[in-house]
């Protein structure tokens, strides 16, 4: 098959490629039980989310969207491991001249390492910690289409995102979709994905990153 994702899933069960987009869902379940996989998604209410906030991200759209990506990984880094991360490639809003992808990956890695850092040196003296090493090593975009991984991420989290908006009620909505987003949901011993997770849920883990009562918001 070419590329997979979420806005490309078969209209129906009998589709010649439904089966190909149930077959890597059940991949990545098989993985998962075997602790060599894990999903992550975040969920955000744009009415409470103000990407381009004038104090927190100078109205920068790429500053805010790429703070998500850092609310998503942060609180999954190890102490001790090494990561390098791949993001589906993207066309950035650029805000000045020069402004690119590959600079907001690395302001993306600087800022994960030095959240990361913090974190943890804050408790060195009372815990004993070392200073640590930046764990996040490199981070670089891939074309959707030749990561299978990627589309599997797009899929994944599409079918959350049917869900929480509320698409599967809505007229003329794809049967397909309706079944694997529903064949997602028992996999996970659900009925639908509108539920959230414990951060440290590496099973399905759906993370509500909700700003509504926070700093953030009341300083909008």
């Amino acid at each position: 098959m070419g590329h997979m994702k979420w806005t490309k899933v078969p209209p129906s069960v009998d589709h010649i490629f439904y089966k190909a987009y149930k077959k890597l869902v059940d991949l990545y379940f098989d993985y998962n039980k075997s602790n060599k996989m894990f999903f992550r998604t975040l969920i955000v209410d744009k009415h409470n989310y103000d990407i381009e906030h004038k104090i927190f991200y100078n109205g920068d759209y790429e500053k805010g969207f790429y703070n998500l990506y850092c609310q998503l990984i942060l609180n999954w880094l190890l102490k001790g491991n090494e990561y390098h991360v791949r993001l589906a490639k993207r066309n950035i809003k650029k805000a000045f001249p020069g402004d690119c992808e590959e600079l907001r990956l690395l302001l993306l890695k600087q800022k994960l390492n030095k959240k990361f850092e913090s974190r943890l040196n804050k408790y060195q003296y009372i815990y004993g910690f070392r200073p640590v090493t930046p764990p996040v090593k490199t981070i670089e975009a891939r074309s959707a289409n030749e990561r299978r991984l990627i589309q599997l991420a797009d899929i994944l989290t599409g079918s959350v995102g049917f869900y929480w908006n509320k698409e599967h009620i809505k007229e003329g909505v794809r049967p397909g979709k309706i079944s694997l987003a529903q064949y997602i949901a028992s996999k996970v011993g659900k009925h639908n994905l509108l539920f959230t997770t414990n951060w440290n849920d590496k099973r399905f883990n759906i993370f509500y990153f909700d700003t509504s009562k926070s700093s953030y918001n009341k300083n909008k």
